[in-house]
C-alpha cells in the first residue's frame, strides 16, 4: 500500500533541488481544470435554483418572450378563448406580479381578467376606425360609452403617487373618424404596459388612493397613422397627422367592466421607426401576458371592420367644415348640448 502511495505521489509530484515536493505541470494543469468544473457546477446549480425562484414567485411565460430581433407579428390570428367559468370579478383575488424585475406595473393573474380589459379596447378600436360612439357602443354590447371625462388620475411614481394630466375624446355620440395611413388603411395599434392597485399597504392599513377603479392598466396607443378624416352629421373634414404613441389609462368598475379614464398628456412620442416600434409593442406586451390589439384582431374576433372611407376622401380640406365640426364638439365639451 505505502508502495502504491508511493508511486502516486511520484507521478504527481517531483523534487526539487531543496528536496521540497513540487506539483508536476500537467498535475497542476489537472487541479485547474477540476476547480473549474466545481465552479461551473456549482454557478449552473445557483442559477436553476434562481430561475426556480423567480417562476414560483412570477407566473409569467417569459420563454415566449420574443428577441428584439424577432419579426412583428401583431397582425397574427388572435387565438381567442371563451371567458373563463369562474374567472374572478372581485380584484382582491387577482395576483399581481413583476414582469421578471420588480417595477410599479404588473402582470394580472389569471389572464382571463384580460378580456374584460379587450372589450374596452375593441370600443376604443372601433371609433378609430370610422364608427361613431354610439355605433361602437351598441355593436359591442355597452350600455353607455366605456369612458370617462377626468382631469387627473393617479398612478404610482418612484418617489410616491402622483396625478397625472389626462385628455379624453369628443364625447358626441354621433362624431365619426378615421385614422389611416397613405393607402386608407387603419394604422392604430394598442399593446398592454402592465396592471397596478389603486391602494398602498402600510403595515396593517390599506390607504385607497384610487377612487372608484381598484385596477388602473396601462395601454400604449401607436397611431401610426398620416391622416385623419372627421366626420359629423353630414361634415366632412380631412388632416394631415404625425405618427405617434400614447398612453392610455383604463380603470376597473368591477363585473368585468373597464372604461377608459383618459390619455395621459405626457408623454407623446413620435413614431421615427414603425418596425422597430411593432417590435417593442409586440415584445413588452408579451411580457405581460397580453398581444397587441390592431384591426385584424377587431375584426377576427369582433367582426368589426373599418368601415368604408366616404369617396374623395383625400380632398375633404374646406376649412368652413372644419369650423363646423370644430364648433359643435367644442360646444358638446363645454356642457351647451347634453
Amino acid at each position: 500500500m505505502k508502495s502504491l502511495w508511493k508511486n502516486i505521489l511520484d507521478g504527481l509530484t517531483y523534487q526539487d533541488l531543496a528536496g521540497k515536493r513540487q506539483l508536476r505541470a500537467y498535475a497542476v494543469i489537472t487541479l485547474a481544470i477540476l476547480i473549474l468544473l466545481g465552479l461551473s457546477s456549482s454557478l449552473i446549480f445557483f442559477r436553476q435554483m434562481q430561475y426556480r425562484n423567480l417562476v414560483d414567485a412570477t407566473p409569467v411565460p417569459v420563454n415566449t418572450i420574443l428577441p428584439a430581433t424577432a419579426e412583428p407579428t401583431a397582425t397574427q390570428p388572435a387565438i381567442v378563448e371563451p371567458y373563463e367559468p369562474g374567472c374572478p370579478t372581485d380584484p382582491a383575488k387577482w395576483s399581481f406580479a413583476d414582469p421578471v424585475i420588480p417595477q410599479n406595473y404588473k402582470i394580472i393573474q389569471p389572464a382571463c381578467v384580460y378580456q374584460g380589459l379587450e372589450k374596452t379596447i375593441a370600443w376604443a378600436l372601433a371609433v378609430r376606425e370610422g364608427y361613431s360612439r354610439a355605433q361602437a357602443t351598441v355593436l359591442l354590447g355597452f350600455n353607455e360609452m366605456p369612458m370617462r371625462q377626468l382631469d387627473r388620475v393617479k398612478i404610482p411614481a418612484p418617489d410616491g403617487i402622483m396625478a397625472v394630466p389626462v385628455s379624453f375624446i369628443p364625447t358626441n355620440q354621433n362624431f365619426a373618424e378615421w385614422r389611416m395611413n397613405t393607402a386608407g388603411g387603419p394604422a392604430v395599434t394598442y399593446a398592454l404596459r402592465g396592471c397596478f392597485r389603486t391602494s398602498t399597504v402600510a403595515g396593517n392599513r390599506v390607504e385607497t388612493w384610487g377612487g372608484d377603479y381598484p385596477v388602473i392598466c396601462v395601454v400604449v396607443e401607436d397611431a401610426e397613422n398620416n391622416h385623419i378624416l372627421y366626420s359629423l352629421e353630414g361634415h366632412f373634414y380631412t388632416s394631415t397627422a404625425t405618427p405617434m404613441r400614447s398612453f392610455l389609462l383604463f380603470g376597473y368598475l368591477g363585473n368585468e367592466n373597464w372604461v377608459w379614464l383618459g390619455t395621459q398628456s405626457d408623454p407623446k412620442l413620435e413614431i421615427v421607426d414603425p418596425a422597430a416600434n411593432a417590435n417593442d409593442r409586440l415584445t413588452i406586451a408579451t411580457l405581460y401576458d397580453s398581444q397587441p390589439w390592431d384591426a385584424k384582431w377587431l375584426e377576427q374576433v369582433y367582426q368589426l371592420k373599418m368601415l368604408p372611407l366616404p369617396e374623395g376622401w383625400q380632398e375633404f380640406n374646406n376649412e368652413y367644415e372644419k369650423q363646423v365640426i370644430l364648433g359643435q364638439l367644442s360646444a358638446d365639451m363645454a356642457g351647451v348640448n347634453p
